[in-house]
């Protein structure tokens, strides 16, 4: 077959599926109108009476005369292909061929994102033609740019290729080279197809990537990016080597070309890209699709064979370094991602699972959380709606049970999700009020059933994790000093009425007292916010009831059980309740969260007022109890509650503003010195850091030999759940 020509090569790309479309319909139209004329025909023969062979037979109309069946349609396009040296070729060869494309229709434009992405992977033809008529070089003053514009890829170069920045004189040599291994090409491209089966794919060497590399650095070429994408698939599905054109697949052999391939792929894909494609933002700082440019249909297929094979390759890569570096160049090409709604879906959808996987090391899970962030920054409002949707079902959905174990992970999960959440208040609000409005409906179905579904849908991790997650976004976003140095209230400080009232629902719900665990997570919540944000939340009441309950107010039984780690407990064991571990625990953790509570309302104005309630009530336990540790830990907060209330009257006494001013009682507040109360929790903190280091170390040991023993009593802790649900008579009836 002949060289074809230009004029063909177009025809073929841009022209050859509208006009067969349009003949089609042609054809279409011409059975109509000749059915019709001759239905008209055969009507006037019988009204008439004349009858003839000749009473069936119309002529076509000569605008539609020209083809008569789809047969003829492939050998009108055969004949024509011929007189421009493509005879012998039909339209099924055309399009068996690859020669398919979608530059310029916009139907067929839509259809390319409902495309599988085998489909997407395989149109890279229309890419070496585009770098056929580039034929623009660049020269030492572009290397100067790169430099400029990046110089962490500029670093990279010299660190890896130096080589490729060395290029000068030689260049001229090596287009003529080049040239010469086009002709060469040519002259090998008309060899018989069994030739071209005994050589079979090409081996991808490190000599084969440098020039690539250099093509691309030095030319920019589209034909070099051509090549390398098909390679890059090659390395991600080898297993569908022998189902691709021949000549256009290559093998890899060795691991370390393997590696120089990724990361060429990763690292000059964007660089090439950004030169014959560049992409612009709007003032919002969203990426503005380059509709308006030629060249980004044809750019646009190769794009969505890379993502193809990049999200392919993060599923089967399992050296986490590798897996850390390929999610961080990912990055780079987030701006195309985003110009191609199917690929943001699927990108936000990968990076999110690297993110929650609990196989994933902290450096991948920090990559795609960048990832995310910058497909939430750069895809504007619904890209950020993903994202933040995603993070927070991918965080719950991670949280349905804790551990020593997992516990780091799904901290690292609730810090890296807030920070995502902060990026535009505005659409967190949104968020934020949906999925909270969700905890109040399950609470509210719970309180009107009292079935033992609805009291698991409240009583378990995942509902813990979501009020801990939604307390650290609204301590972080309604923080005093944030808001003090932006002068402006945060948009997200309405949301904490309502989670406040869903979290003392949940509190006094389930009274119990193997539940106290799951009652301090949720304190443990709240107080976060009294602490940052300032607001008065009547946490001493909560407190207070557990100081009322059997653990301190009746005799206690002696236990050998190894001490509980709240921080992975909801639920203390059976065994465990009313014996002096588990009540020197809840001791020890519930006065450190009453300490913590006054200590966040020593510099009020009206500390002294808000106090005695308090003192009231803990002299009455500390009395009625036989509880030595107890009345220990009453009398000390009682003597700092007293002593700060002391110096909090004295300092008031010589102020000269009102109650009404809240201003200047603001500006006195924030002014005040450190009191006793503050200076009992920072010694507090001391002791408690090192007392949990310990309980941890003793826990790790326990904790495996009590998840066989847990599993054998599951089925009976059921049973006395639904018992556990209520107060406990008993209990009523003995105090």
């Amino acid at each position: 077959m002949g060289k074809q020509t230009k004029g063909t090569k177009k025809f073929l790309r841009t022209q050859l599926d509208s006009t067969i479309k349009r003949r089609r319909e042609h054809q279409k139209k011409r059975k109509v109108i000749e059915r019709s004329a001759a239905a008209k025909k055969q009507k006037q023969l019988r009204n008439t009476g004349k009858k003839g062979k000749g009473a069936n037979r119309e002529e076509a109309p000569e605008d539609l005369a020209e083809f008569d069946e789809d047969d003829d349609v492939a050998d009108k396009m055969a004949a024509d292909a011929g007189k421009s040296g493509l005879k012998g070729m039909s339209v099924d060869d055309f399009l068996g061929g690859g020669f398919k494309s979608a530059a310029d229709d916009d139907e067929d434009a839509e259809d390319d994102e409902e495309d599988d992405d085998e489909d997407a992977a395989d149109d890279l033809e229309d890419v070496e033609e585009m770098s056929d008529e580039e034929g623009a070089g660049m020269h030492a003053q572009d290397l100067e740019k790169l430099k400029e514009k990046d110089p962490e890829f500029y670093a990279y170069l010299q660190e890896n290729d130096k080589e490729l920045l060395q290029f000068g004189q030689e260049s001229d040599d090596d287009e003529d080279d080049d040239e010469e291994e086009q002709s060469s090409s040519k002259a090998k491209a008309t060899t018989s197809k069994a030739a071209k089966a005994e050589t079979g794919p090409q081996r991808v060497t490190i000599k084969m990537l440098a020039g690539w590399q250099k093509s691309m650095l030095t030319h920019r070429s589209l034909k070099a990016l051509r090549r390398l994408l098909i390679a890059f698939r090659c390395a991600v599905k080898p297993e569908e080597e022998d189902q691709r054109a021949e000549g256009a697949s290559f093998i890899i052999e060795e691991a370390r070309v393997f590696n120089k391939l990724v990361l060429t792929a990763l690292k000059y894909t964007p660089v090439v890209l950004q030169h014959h494609v560049p992409l612009s933002e709007d003032k919002q700082g969203n990426i503005k699709i380059p509709s308006n440019n030629k060249k980004w249909n044809l750019i646009k297929k190769p794009i969505q064979s890379y993502f193809s094979n990049l999200f392919l390759l993060t599923e089967t890569l399992t050296e986490p370094r590798m897996l850390e570096i390929v999610v961080r160049e990912s990055t780079r090409m987030v701006p195309y991602a985003l110009c191609i709604p199917k690929t943001t879906r699927e990108f936000i959808k990968v990076a999110l699972n690297l993110w929650s996987s609990q196989v994933s090391e902290d450096g991948v899970r920090m990559s795609a959380f960048l990832t995310l962030r910058r497909l939430g920054m750069a895809g504007g409002t619904a890209s950020l709606e993903n994202v933040l949707r995603g993070v927070y079902s991918s965080f719950i959905q991670s949280s349905r049970s804790v551990s020593i174990h997992t516990q780091p992970m799904l901290n690292l999960m609730k810090n890296t999700a807030v920070e995502l959440y902060l990026l535009d208040a505005d659409v967190a609000y949104t968020q934020a009020f949906g999925f909270i409005r969700q905890l109040a409906i399950h609470l509210r179905n719970c309180i009107k059933t009292k079935t033992k579904d609805a009291f698991k849908a409240v009583l378990n991790w995942q509902f813990v994790s979501a009020v801990e997650f939604w307390s650290l976004l609204l301590s972080r976003a309604c923080d005093q000093e944030s808001e003090a140095q932006a002068g402006v209230e945060s948009p997200l400080k309405p949301l904490i009425y309502p989670l406040v009232q869903v979290a003392t629902g949940v509190v006094g719900m389930v009274p119990n007292s193997r539940y106290f665990p799951y009652r301090l997570h949720l304190l443990k919540a709240m107080m976060r916010i009294v602490s940052r944000t300032g607001t008065y939340i009547p946490l001493a009441p909560l407190v207070l009831f557990v100081f009322e309950s059997p653990e301190f107010q009746r005799k206690l039984k002696g236990s050998t059980a190894a001490p509980i780690d709240f921080s992975t407990t909801l639920r203390a064991p059976t065994q465990m309740v009313r014996t002096r571990p588990y009540s020197n625990q809840l001791l020890s953790e519930y006065s450190f969260l009453l300490l913590e509570f006054l200590a966040s309302q020593s510099r009020s104005i009206a500390l002294p007022e808000l106090v005695l309630p308090l003192q009231i009530q803990l002299k009455r336990l500390s009395k009625t109890t036989t509880n030595a540790k107890f009345q220990a830990e009453a009398k000390q907060l009682l003597d700092k509650s007293h002593q700060t209330a002391l110096w909090v009257g004295k300092q008031r006494e010589a102020i000269d503003f009102t109650p009404k001013d809240l201003d200047k009682v603001k500006n006195w507040e924030m002014d005040a010195k450190e009191n006793p109360l503050e200076a009992m929790l920072r010694l507090a903190k001391k002791v408690r850091a090192k007392q949990e280091a310990l309980i941890k170390a003793q826990a790790q040991v326990v904790r495996d030999e009590d998840d066989e023993d847990e599993d054998e009593d599951e089925e009976d802790d059921e049973d006395e759940d639904e018992d556990e649900m209520e107060v406990d008579e008993d209990d009523e009836d003995d105090e």
